[in-house]
């Protein structure tokens, strides 16, 4: 039986559920606790499917007081081009939410994948998607021209075109006007007509690669900033796509200021890369980080999530392609890492994503962290939350595994609460999303606080053998 603490009951409520605001498929969550113990949650509406893109896709946050209840919506991300609560391929859409809020300022930061019609990772070009002088480059009528987005002043750019303004303009969200009066199209799977941008054009269109599309909030989520594209400062010419590694960003400090992280990963169709963007003033400017090297077995890095050791290194905990989570190091603030092996001792689903933090309380009078992950050896199933201890060497001492379920379970992410206890928003289903709040004993155990769920041991089968054989490899480099 796995170690539950007796937890005290108390209600809290779903912050997303089938039929929220007509909302019932959704996927991806991302939660996080705001500087002032309010509670911040994302996912992505997936209206009539659960798939990824290119497809009708919008972003949704929730926001409560304490993480309990009372929360209240808002769709901050939302292309208008296919009709809400129907599917389309044609459609551009946004993907993925990863949020994180800056201790010093307040600012919160909520970075997209973001696609225009028929395009998502596996169908990404090679490009940049912007001149070398940093403008948003657009194709015309279907075509490469040397069109672009003029510089923005009071909102509004014009689109230069052969050297010259058009007549053309884009406001600061990317909708289309011709001589200031907005270009029209017919929504797909309607009889509406709704303003053109140039993400689903027909007239002037962005390049179908991924862009990392980013808002901000500086009034705690009630209103957010004009989008801004990050890909001229941070994607590579020879890139495909690059896209975000959903759940949480990362707060730390380099060079005595304050760097605010979100790693990223490339897809070229083959090998899949982790590595980090990364702002030192603010979200006003942004660098990449070099890729993370993989070893034989693990294979790949995609999806990946951070915490800091004592002394302020990082350590990255990435999807793979083998059955234990993928580990590294970085000693200068996320911008280099150490080659990403796999962690023997998290053994996990391969290819799904995992999550992990930081604790603000103490285990046994050490620093401790908390992770969420699928652990089934054959799909993607079977919860558990594990809380650790680490070690002064860096070393993570892994103890109370808490299985949160028997069936299904995908995507994830945590956060400690502002009373201690740890929020849980999972995938329960596939294209459903939950939530449950656990409390943490002084030994780490965990328990469900509004009622029991699924406590006993999953049958590890070979897993004792499975793990010796992994040390072995794990020795070598392998793995």
């Amino acid at each position: 039986m796995a170690s539950v603490v007796s937890a005290s009951a108390q209600n809290y409520t779903q912050p997303f559920y089938k039929g929220l605001n007509g909302i019932e498929l959704m996927r991806i969550p991302a939660i996080i606790t705001l500087n002032d113990g309010r509670v911040l949650a994302a996912m992505d509406n997936r209206h009539d499917h659960g798939t990824d893109s290119p497809q009708n896709i919008d972003t949704v946050i929730a926001v409560s007081p304490d993480g309990y209840s009372e929360w209240e919506y808002k769709q901050i991300n939302y292309f208008d081009d296919c009709a809400d609560g129907t599917g389309s391929k044609d459609s551009a859409c946004f993907i993925d939410p990863v949020i994180i809020q800056s201790k010093e300022t307040g600012r919160i930061f909520a970075l997209v994948d973001a696609f225009a019609d028929n395009t998502g990772c596996m169908n990404s070009a090679k490009d940049t998607g912007f001149t070398a002088d940093g403008h948003l480059k657009l194709n015309k009528s279907g075509k490469e021209s040397d069109a672009y987005v003029g510089d923005f002043s009071e909102g509004i750019a014009h689109i230069i075109e052969g050297g010259k303004e058009t007549a053309y303009t884009v406001d600061n969200e990317y909708r289309l006007y011709l001589d200031c009066e907005p270009l029209l199209i017919r929504q797909i799977n309607s009889d509406k007509e709704i303003q053109q941008t140039v993400f689903y054009s027909d007239i002037y269109e962005v390049v179908h690669t991924s862009y990392l599309w980013l808002r901000y909030s500086d009034d705690g989520g009630d209103t957010w900033s004009a989008p801004v594209i990050l890909n001229h400062q941070v994607k590579k010419a020879g890139e495909t796509f690059l896209g975000t590694c959903p759940g949480r960003g990362f707060i730390t400090k380099s060079g005595g200021k304050e760097r605010i992280i979100f790693t990223v990963y490339t897809y070229d169709g083959g090998i899949e890369h982790t590595s980090t963007i990364y702002s030192d003033d603010n979200g006003g400017t942004w660098k990449r980080g070099e890729i993370v090297k993989n070893t034989l077995l693990a294979g790949k890095t995609s999806e990946s999530q951070l915490i800091e050791l004592p002394g302020g290194n990082l350590r990255m905990f990435s999807r793979n392609k083998s059955h234990y989570i993928a580990a590294c190091d970085s000693t200068d603030g996320g911008v280099t890492w150490t080659k990403s092996k796999a962690d023997i001792d998290l053994d996990c689903t391969a290819n799904c994503m995992v999550s992990f933090i930081n604790l603000a309380q103490a285990i046994g009078g050490k620093p401790a962290v908390a992770a969420s992950f699928a652990c089934n050896k054959n799909a993607r199933a079977d919860g558990v939350v594990r809380t650790g201890v680490v070690e002064e060497n860096g070393r993570i001492t892994w103890g109370a595994k808490y299985h949160v379920n028997k069936g299904f379970c995908a995507y994830s992410c945590l956060t400690e609460l502002a009373d201690g206890q740890l929020a849980l928003l999972y995938e329960d289903e596939p294209a459903h999303i939950s939530y449950m709040i656990l409390e943490i004993a002084e030994d780490g155990s965990l328990g469900e606080i509004n009622g029991s769920n699924c406590t006993e041991s999953f049958d590890e089968g070979f897993l004792p053998i499975r793990n010796f054989f992994a040390k072995i490899l794990s020795f070598f480099g392998l793995l």
